[in-house]
C-alpha cells in the first residue's frame, strides 16, 4: 500500500508540474514519456483504480480513466475473469458515488468506461447493463446519471465501431431496440412530470388528438393558443422551468434526439411523448440557464430528427398529423402573441428547419390523405412567419418556399390551388427589396464586400428575393408580369425622363450637371434608381416564361416590355448620365448600374429576340431592337473612358446579340463596319471585354443567320479574313522575322494563340460551314505555330501555350486539320520530348515544364482517340514513350497533375487501339476456336501493371481515374475475362482492391471498389469463393487458422451485386475487427 502511496504523491506532483503555466515544453515532453510509460506496463490499471479513489486531483483522475480507457478497448480480451469482473464493478459503483461531486466531464467518461465494457460483454457477461439503467433514470437522486448512461449507450452501442463483427454490430442494435418501448415510456413520464411540476404551475391547452383536424373538428389553427397560455401576459427567462427541472429536460432531450437517429418511425414513438416534446417546446423558448442547452431548443431539435426520416410507412399517416397540428398550434401562437421578436435565434433555426422537413419530405404524404386539408392555413402561418423573422431566418424562409414551389412544379399540382398565396408571397417580397418600401433594412446591408462567392450583402439578399420571383413566374407567368412590370415601368418613367433635370454649362467647360441637389431629393433618386435597378434584374429572370410554345400568347406582354429595356438602353448610351456632375457621388453609381442591368436584362431577352426572327409579320420590330441594341452597345465600347461596368455590360450583351440572336447580314450595319476597322485599337477595353468584343465580331460572320437559303459564305469568308488579318498581323510578322527577341515575341504569340484558340472552342458545336470557314482564315497561323514549336520548345510558357491551343485545335477542328497534318504535328512533338527534355521538365515538379508534359500527353490522349487507321503507326512509340519515359521519372512521386494525364493517355491505347493486341478475325475465330490471339503482350502486361502500381499509391483522384477505366475496358472489351487477365493479374488486383477496403485508404471509394470487385469475381464466382478467399486470407497477416475458417464460412455464395457487396463488407469488417482483437492480446493469451 506504501508503494500506492508513494507512486499517487509522484503523480499529483507530476501532473501539477505539467499544468503549471511556467513549465517549458521540454520538461512536458520528458513528464509525457514518464507517464506513458507508467501506464504501458502491465497492472497499471490496478495503481490507477487506486489513484481514482483516494485522490481528489482531477487531472489524476483524468489520467488514470484514460489508462483505463486503454486496457479496456484495446487489452480487454486479454483480462481474466476475476479481473473484468473487478475492473466493471469498481467503475460502475465509483461512477455511483461521484456523479454528483464530479465534474461532468470525469462523469461522463466514467459512464464511456463503463458502456465500453458493455459493448464488449453484454448481455452474456454484462447481463444488467441496461436494466442498472432504467432503475438509474427512475430513481429522483440518480435520473441525470441514468440518462448521461443512455445517451452513452446510444451513441456507442449503434455506432459501427471497428473493433466489432458485424453480427456483433447487428445483436447491439436488436438489443437496445428490444428496450426502446420501456425507455421511451420513462422518458415520457419524466417530461410530463417536469411540465407538470413547472415553478409557476402554468395551465396548458391539452393536445389535440390524432383525429383532429378531420371533418366536423375544428381547424388547429382556430384552437387556444398554447404558447399564449403557457406565457400568460410576461415572458418567463428560463420558461417556467427550475434548474434541476431544466437539467433533466436538457439531458432526456439530448437521448432523446440521439435515439431518433436509428430507431425506426414506428409505433415506438407514441402521441403522448410528441405532445410532451411541443409542449416544451413551447413554454421554453427564453434564455435558458445554460446558453448552449435551450429546453426550447432542444425540444425543437428532437422533433427534427423525427422529421429528418423519410421512409415513413402508411401506417404513419395519423402520427404525422399529429405533429403537424402540434406545430401548426405553435407557430400560431408564436405569431399570434407577438412573441417572436423576443424567442431565442437558436429556437428560430430549429423551427425553420422543422418547418422545411415538412415541406421538403412530408407535405405531400399529408396533402394527398383524406383527413388533411388546411395546407392553404398552413401557407397562410408560413407567410406570415417569413415575414416576421429576422434577415437569416427569413433567407431560410425563401428556402422553405423554394422547396414548396419546386415541389408544386414537379408534381404539377394544379396552379390555381396555391395561386393566391404564392401571388401575396411576391407581392410582399417585392415590397422588402424595395428602398421605396423597407429603406431603413435595406440601408442595413453592405454592398462594397464580396463574400466567397463573390457577392456582397445586397447582391445575396436581392438574388434570394429574385429567385422566388422566378419561381413564382413559373407557375403564374403572366401574373408575376403585372406585378413586376407595374413598379419597374413606374421606375423607369421617370429615369427616362432625367434629362430634363439636366443643366449644361456649354460656355464653360462644356460639363453638364443634374440640377437635383436638394439633399431629400437626392435621396428620392438614389432609391428610385435602386429599385429600378432590382426590378430590372427582376424583369431578366422573366423571359423564359415568354418564349417556347408560350410565344405567342404572350407576345404583347414581351414586346412592351423588350421595347422599353430598348428605349432605355438607347437613352442610357445616348445621355451618359452617369457623366453628369452630381451633388452626391453615389447617383453615379446608381446610374452606371442602372445602365448596366437594363444591358444584362436586355441579354437575357435576346432569347426572345432570336424567336421574333421566325415571325414573318414583326420583322420591322426585330429590325429596330437589332439596330437599337447595335446603337446601344457599340458606342460605349468604342468611346474611351466609359465605365468598365458599362463595357463589361455590353459586351457581353453583343456576343449574346450575335451568338444566339444571329441577325441576318449584320455586318452591314455601319457601326459593325466600323468596329472591324477598330477592333486592334480596343486596348483601353479590360482584357475580358477586349476577347468578348474580338470575339462578337467573329461571330457575325463565323455562325449562319437561321432561316437563310443563302448565307453568303464567300462575302463572310473576305470580311473574316480581313478580320483576323488585322488581329493576327503582330503573330504573323513572327514568322517572317527569326531575329525576334523571345521577350517581345512571348506577349504576341501568348495573345494570338489564346484569341484563336477561343475562337475554335466557340465554334466547336457549330456546324461544319462554319468550322471550315474558320479554318480556312487560320489555317496559315495553325501551320506557323508548329513550325514555330521547336525554336521555343525550351520556353515552358510558350510552349504550354503552344501545347494548348494544338489541344484545343486537335479536340475542336479533327476534320479540318486532316490526318495528314496531324501526323506531323505528333511527328513532330515526339522528336521534340525526348526522354532527356522530359526529365528537364518533370523536374521542374507543379512548374510551366510539368504543365508543358501534361498538354503533350493530353494531346496524345487525343490523338489516340482518333479512329483513323494512319494514327495507328504512333501506338508503339506512344506506349515506349509513356511506359519507358515518363512512366519511369514520375512512377515513385506525387505528380498529381502528370499522372491523371499519363494514365490518360494508356486508358485512349486499350480503349481506341483495342486491335493493337487483341485483332478481331474472322478468319482466326473459325480455324482457332476459343484460342485468344494476343499481339504486343509485353506493353499489353506493361499497361495493366502500371494500372496494379497506381492502385497502390494514395492518390485517391488516381485511384478513383484508373479504377473507372478498367471498368470502362471491361464492360468494352471484357478485360476481366480475356485469358492473360484472368490467369496472371486477376489475383493480384483482386488483393490490392481489398487490402485497399481493409485499410481504408481510398475509403471515399468503398462503393466503387466493391462493384469493381465484383465484376472480376463474376469471371468465375466458384474460384472467387473457392480458390482465390483462401488463398488471400491465408495470406492475410494478424489471422489465427479458427478466425480464417470463419471469414471463408460466413461469405456466402451469392451472385447477384447487393448480397456479394454486404458479404465484402461483412468480410472487411470482420476481418479488420480479428486483426484488432488479436493486436491487444498479450503473447500466448487463448484466442476465442
Amino acid at each position: 500500500m506504501a508503494s500506492d502511496v508513494e507512486s499517487l504523491a509522484v503523480l499529483e506532483a507530476l501532473m501539477n508540474e505539467f499544468f503549471a503555466p511556467g513549465t517549458s515544453n521540454e520538461r512536458k515532453r520528458e513528464i509525457e514519456g514518464v507517464l506513458h510509460n507508467f501506464s504501458s506496463q502491465g497492472g497499471a490499471w490496478k495503481h490507477c483504480l487506486y489513484f481514482m479513489s483516494h485522490s481528489t486531483n482531477q487531472y489524476v483522475c483524468m489520467y488514470s480513466l484514460t489508462t483505463i480507457e486503454t486496457l479496456i478497448t484495446k487489452q480487454w480480451l486479454g483480462l481474466m475473469w476475476e479481473e473484468r469482473a473487478q475492473l466493471k464493478a469498481t467503475l460502475y459503483q465509483f461512477s455511483l458515488e461521484h456523479h454528483q461531486s464530479a465534474p461532468n466531464f470525469i462523469r461522463n467518461k466514467l459512464v464511456k468506461l463503463v458502456v465500453d465494457i458493455a459493448r464488449l460483454d453484454w448481455p452474456h457477461f454484462y447481463p444488467d447493463f441496461f436494466y442498472n439503467i432504467l432503475q438509474l433514470i427512475q430513481a429522483p437522486d440518480t435520473t441525470v446519471l441514468g440518462l448521461v448512461f443512455l445517451q452513452t449507450a446510444s451513441e456507442e452501442l449503434v455506432c459501427p465501431w471497428e473493433d466489432l463483427s458485424v453480427s456483433r454490430k447487428e445483436e447491439l442494435r436488436r438489443l437496445l431496440l428490444a428496450h426502446i418501448p420501456q425507455v421511451f415510456s420513462i422518458l415520457t413520464g419524466l417530461l410530463e412530470n417536469v411540465l407538470q411540476n413547472q415553478k409557476h404551475g402554468v395551465t396548458a391547452t391539452p393536445p389535440p388528438s390524432p383525429t383532429h383536424g378531420q371533418p366536423n373538428s375544428v381547424s388547429p389553427v382556430h384552437t387556444g393558443s398554447l404558447l399564449s397560455s403557457m406565457l400568460g401576459s410576461g415572458r418567463s427567462t428560463s420558461g417556467g422551468l427550475d434548474s434541476n427541472s431544466e437539467t433533466i429536460c436538457c439531458l432526456t432531450l439530448n437521448a432523446l434526439t440521439h435515439l431518433f437517429s436509428w430507431v425506426p418511425l414506428s409505433s415506438y414513438i407514441t402521441s403522448n411523448l410528441v405532445a410532451a416534446l411541443f409542449r416544451l417546446a413551447s413554454v421554453s423558448q427564453g434564455v435558458s440557464q445554460n446558453e448552449n442547452q435551450n429546453v426550447g431548443t432542444l425540444a425543437m431539435g428532437a422533433i427534427n430528427e423525427i422529421m429528418y426520416k423519410n421512409c415513413v410507412p402508411a401506417s404513419c399517416e395519423d402520427f404525422l398529423l399529429n405533429i403537424f397540428q402540434h406545430a401548426m398550434q405553435l407557430m400560431q401562437s408564436l405569431i399570434h402573441s407577438g412573441a417572436l421578436e423576443h424567442v431565442d435565434g437558436s429556437f428560430l433555426e430549429k423551427l425553420t428547419e422543422f418547418l422545411r422537413l415538412f415541406v421538403a419530405l412530408h407535405l405531400h404524404r399529408l396533402e394527398e390523405s383524406q383527413k388533411f386539408s388546411p395546407v392553404q392555413e398552413f401557407l397562410s402561418l408560413l407567410f406570415k412567419y417569413t415575414f416576421h423573422t429576422a434577415r437569416e431566418q427569413f433567407y431560410r424562409c425563401l428556402e422553405v418556399w423554394s422547396i414548396f414551389l419546386d415541389r408544386m412544379h414537379n408534381r404539377g399540382t394544379p396552379k390555381e390551388r396555391y395561386q393566391d398565396a404564392c401571388l401575396l408571397l411576391v407581392q410582399e417580397i417585392l415590397m422588402k427589396m424595395q428602398f421605396k418600401h423597407n429603406r431603413a433594412e435595406l440601408d442595413e446591408l453592405d454592398d462594397e464586400l464580396l463574400d466567397d462567392d463573390e457577392q456582397t450583402e445586397w447582391q445575396h439578399y436581392l438574388r434570394r428575393c429574385i429567385e422566388i420571383i422566378a419561381k413564382v413566374a413559373e407557375l403564374a407567368p403572366v401574373e408575376m408580369y403585372e406585378l413586376v412590370h407595374d413598379p419597374w415601368k413606374e421606375a423607369s418613367t421617370v429615369y427616362l425622363h432625367l434629362e430634363r433635370a439636366v443643366e449644361s454649362h456649354e460656355n464653360i467647360d462644356n460639363s453638364r450637371r443634374l440640377t437635383v441637389t436638394d439633399a431629400d431629393e437626392c435621396l428620392r433618386l438614389h432609391c428610385l434608381l435602386r429599385d429600378l435597378s432590382s426590378l430590372t434584374q427582376a424583369v431578366g429572370r422573366m423571359y423564359p416564361y415568354f418564349i417556347g410554345q408560350a410565344f405567342s400568347s404572350r407576345f404583347p406582354h414581351a414586346q412592351q416590355l423588350v421595347s422599353r429595356l430598348s428605349v432605355m438602353a438607347t437613352y442610357g448610351t445616348q445621355q451618359r448620365l452617369y457623366h453628369l456632375q452630381v451633388s452626391n457621388p453615389v447617383l453615379t453609381t446608381d446610374l452606371i448600374e442602372v445602365h448596366a442591368q437594363v444591358l444584362a436584362t436586355l441579354k437575357a431577352w435576346c432569347h426572345w429576340l432570336a424567336q421574333l426572327y421566325t415571325e414573318v409579320t414583326t420583322k420591322p420590330l426585330y429590325d429596330h431592337l437589332v439596330s437599337d441594341i447595335v446603337n446601344s452597345t457599340v458606342p460605349l465600347l468604342t468611346r474611351r473612358g466609359e465605365p468598365s461596368k458599362l463595357c463589361h455590360s455590353a459586351a457581353h450583351l453583343l456576343i449574346t446579340l450575335t451568338g444566339t440572336v444571329r441577325p441576318p447580314q449584320i455586318w452591314a450595319l455601319q457601326p459593325v463596319r466600323d468596329m472591324y476597322n477598330m477592333v486592334t485599337t480596343l486596348t483601353h477595353l479590360l482584357p475580358e471585354a477586349q476577347c468578348l468584343v474580338q470575339l462578337a465580331l467573329c461571330n457575325t460572320l463565323l455562325l449562319p443567320s437561321p432561316g437563310m437559303t443563302d448565307q453568303l459564305w464567300d462575302v463572310r469568308h473576305k470580311l473574316l479574313a480581313n478580320l483576323t488579318d488585322s488581329l493576327t498581323a503582330d503573330f504573323q510578322r513572327l514568322g517572317h522575322s527569326a531575329q525576334t527577341p523571345e521577350q517581345q515575341a512571348r506577349p504576341i504569340i501568348t495573345s494570338t494563340l489564346r484569341l484563336l484558340g477561343d475562337l475554335v472552342k466557340h465554334m466547336q458545336s457549330e456546324s461544319s460551314h462554319s468550322k471550315k470557314l474558320l479554318y480556312s482564315v487560320i489555317q496559315g497561323s495553325i501551320h506557323q505555330t508548329l513550325s514555330m514549336f521547336p525554336q521555343y520548345v525550351q520556353s515552358p510558357d510558350v510552349c504550354e501555350v503552344i501545347l494548348d491551343f494544338f489541344l484545343t485545335a486537335f479536340a475542336g477542328l479533327q476534320q479540318q486539320l486532316g490526318a495528314t497534318f496531324t501526323e506531323q504535328t505528333v511527328q513532330t512533338f515526339l522528336g521534340v520530348f525526348t526522354r532527356e527534355h522530359l526529365a528537364e521538365s518533370l523536374g521542374q515538379e507543379g512548374g510551366a515544364g510539368t504543365r508543358v508534359v501534361e498538354k503533350f500527353l493530353q494531346l496524345l490522349q487525343l490523338v489516340m482517340a482518333e479512329p483513323s487507321a494512319s494514327f495507328k503507326r504512333f501506338v508503339p512509340s506512344t506506349i515506349s514513350l509513356c511506359l519507358d519515359h515518363v512512366y519511369r521519372l514520375v512512377a515513385d512521386t506525387p505528380s498529381p497533375d502528370v499522372k491523371p494525364a499519363l494514365f490518360g493517355v494508356l486508358h485512349a491505347i486499350l480503349l481506341h487501339k483495342w486491335q493493337y493486341f487483341y485483332r478481331t478475325s474472322v478468319l482466326r475465330a473459325l480455324s482457332e476456336p476459343g484460342v485468344e490471339g494476343i499481339e504486343n503482350r509485353e506493353h499489353f502486361v506493361g499497361i495493366l501493371q502500371a494500372y496494379g502500381q497506381s492502385l497502390l499509391q494514395p492518390d485517391i483522384n488516381l485511384f478513383g481515374q484508373n479504377l473507372r477505366s478498367l471498368e470502362e475496358l471491361n464492360t468494352k472489351w471484357k478485360l476481366y475475362h480475356k485469358a492473360l487477365f484472368r490467369e496472371e493479374l486477376l489475383p493480384q488486383f483482386l488483393t490490392v482492391l481489398l487490402h485497399s477496403l481493409v485499410h481504408k485508404s481510398h475509403a471515399l471509394l468503398g462503393e466503387e471498389i466493391a462493384v469493381c470487385l465484383y465484376n472480376m469475381a463474376a469471371v468465375n464466382f466458384v474460384a472467387f469463393h473457392n480458390a482465390f478467399l483462401p488463398q488471400f486470407l491465408h495470406s492475410t497477416d494478424g489471422l489465427d487458422d479458427g478466425q480464417r475458417s470463419i471469414l471463408q464460412r460466413n461469405f456466402k455464395n451469392d451472385t447477384d451485386l447487393p448480397s456479394f457487396t454486404q458479404n465484402i463488407q461483412q468480410l472487411v469488417n470482420d476481418l479488420r475487427c480479428y486483426r484488432l482483437c488479436n493486436a491487444s492480446l498479450p503473447a500466448g493469451s487463448v484466442k476465442l
